[in-house]
């Protein structure tokens, strides 16, 4: 097992725990948007409306169903706002695309963060990770929730069969540089 299926290992025995709550969060997040939103604002919101009101309710989940909980801190450290989980995992809430990829202008406290460097006020030798919630097209179901390294080094599946939560490494497979030609 090499250093980052170890890490992978680590990091999701760490949120197994608190995978339904998770899905949950994210579910309640955009049933919330649907249902209290009127047809006629949901109309005349953009994407970036749209996305941000959803990220906001999913928040409001995280601060309600983290916020008291011990061994877990929602940081906001100006404008960037992450669960520590037991100073081993300290995690950030995004919409992911379908490779668990986030798309945003990145500020550089974000670049830092995702880059696994010392941030103040973090854990140094906690893992840096994305929980993300991708999304159907229309903004009206979450397809999947993705936990990913944030470097990419790993991808990893919050699974629900039966109501019983396991995940599933999706890291997508690496092919060698071949003849030192980039592809």
């Amino acid at each position: 097992m090499d250093e980052f299926e170890e890490q992978q290992r680590m990091a999701m025995a760490v949120l197994e725990p608190h995978f339904a709550t998770l899905t949950d969060i994210y579910k309640s997040a955009i049933d919330l948007y649907n249902e209290g939103t009127s047809a006629r604002v949901r109309a005349e919101h953009d994407s970036r409306a749209a996305l941000n009101s959803i990220y906001a309710l999913a928040w409001k989940g995280y601060e309600r169903e983290f916020g008291e909980m011990p061994g877990l801190h929602l940081l906001n450290m100006r404008g960037l706002k992450v669960l520590n989980i037991a100073d081993m995992v300290v995690a950030r809430a995004k919409r992911v695309d379908a490779n668990g990829r986030h798309v945003q202008n990145m500020t550089p406290q974000q670049r830092t963060f995702d880059r696994q460097l010392p941030l103040t006020g973090l854990p140094p030798a906690a893992v840096r990770l994305v929980i993300g919630y991708e999304l159907d097209p229309a903004y009206s179901t979450v397809e999947r929730v993705i936990v990913r390294h944030t470097q990419g080094a790993w991808v990893s599946q919050i699974v629900s069969v039966d109501e019983a939560y396991h995940w599933e490494d999706i890291t997508p497979v690496r092919l060698p540089l071949q003849g030192g030609v980039r592809g």
